[in-house]
């Protein structure tokens, strides 16, 4: 028996998308020299606005996987599926990149590039999930394991987790220094960054999405009944963080990670609001679906349209160059990554299986057509 699909999750995952693509086309603008201190502004406001997405995008993940195998877990299957969806496309797209951006491509470094994310400025995350992916299983055992315990020590663990998760993000460069010398003598660049990347320094996310998982109905219960605490809350902790962005208020690690936190909640309030609406999901749904193959994939588009939107149009206004390649960024690359899924094998390019275009000629029904033509005329 199929698990009921969280609809909700798959307009969440369309926000993170979304918000990943913002990060990478203008939510690096306000570095620019020369703008208006207005531009600055509002380019720091979308920035922090989008800053979560790799947290919601790791708590999805915990959320998505947990509830898929709450009941049957098959090892043998779950690698297979994670090799052909996950895996593959990653190894091909580090390929792809490392040759775009002309780095010397053999096993070596391959391998190198792919457990450091460097291949590209944004497979970092890459990097670090295909080897939570890798262990998972294990944290899948453990977390069903403490789930059949009481409520009170489930709770204590999970605050035990939280407070672990502050400590670890207030001394991550002590640790992640500490960790890189005890392995390697003189390390590399690439070294370094496979010890920084670690998932280690993202559990939260990952974890509070399996304790979501396993407490699913109750979970969505509760914050939907407090959704407008929740959006309260969200706007003082993002209005923090837009200052914190600003340099006008100080950096506090506790309500950097209570931002992040409230941002998941906050969107998933939104997004069951929306999930709600057929045309409104239909359109989330379509981002949501190809975001995977979308995120290995846009780095490449955007390159390409900014220099449409630059050199062939002539755009200058930074704020509009911004919008516009943020726009169609999302969109054609949803569209180009749906166009291959539909090729034969085209999975292990974009992580997402469908119908090849043969089997939907095979399947379309010649004599109905026929008839339906026939009695328009």
């Amino acid at each position: 028996m199929k698990n009921t699909r969280l609809k909700e999750l798959d307009v969440l995952r369309a926000f993170a998308f979304i918000f990943v693509v913002e990060q990478h086309t203008m939510g690096g603008y306000f570095n620019i020299k020369g703008i208006s201190y207005f531009y600055y502004e509002i380019f720091k406001f979308v920035y922090t606005l989008a800053k979560p997405a790799v947290a919601a995008f790791l708590c999805i993940s915990g959320i998505v996987i947990s509830y898929s195998y709450l009941k049957n877990f098959s090892l043998k299957k779950y690698y297979i599926k994670k090799l052909s969806y996950i895996f593959i496309p990653y190894i091909l797209w580090s390929i792809v990149y490392m040759n775009y951006f002309k780095k010397h491509i053999n096993v070596p470094n391959l391998c190198m590039q792919v457990l450091s994310g460097d291949a590209s400025y944004h497979l970092w995350y890459m990097g670090m999930i295909v080897r939570l992916f890798i262990y998972l299983p294990v944290i899948l055992w453990i977390s069903r394991k403490i789930h059949s315990q009481s409520f009170y020590l489930r709770l204590s663990v999970f605050i035990t987790v939280a407070i672990s998760y502050y400590e670890v993000s207030k001394y991550q460069n002590i640790i992640s220094d500490k960790i890189i010398h005890f392995i390697f003598n003189n390390p590399t660049e690439i070294q370094m960054k496979i010890i920084n990347i670690s998932p280690f320094f993202w559990f939260l996310y990952f974890i509070m999405g399996i304790y979501i998982a396993l407490n699913y109905e109750i979970f969505k219960k509760t914050v939907l009944k407090f959704k407008i605490l929740v959006i309260i809350i969200y706007i003082g902790l993002f209005t923090y963080a837009y200052l914190n962005e600003m340099n006008i208020m100080p950096f506090i690690i506790s309500l950097y990670l209570l931002y992040f936190v409230f941002s998941i909640l906050a969107w998933y309030v939104i997004s069951v609001i929306l999930s709600s609406k057929t045309i409104t999901y239909s359109i989330f749904n379509f981002f949501g679906k190809y975001s995977f193959g979308s995120y290995l994939s846009h780095v490449l588009l955007i390159q390409s349209i900014l220099k449409i939107i630059m050199f062939k149009y002539r755009i200058r206004d930074w704020l509009a160059v911004g919008i516009i390649l943020w726009i169609s960024s999302c969109i054609v690359n949803t569209i180009l990554i749906k166009a291959i899924s539909h090729i034969p094998y085209g999975h292990f390019i974009t992580g997402n299986k469908q119908k090849s275009y043969i089997e939907m000629i095979k399947s379309i029904n010649i004599k109905r057509v026929v008839e339906t033509v026939k009695r328009s005329f």
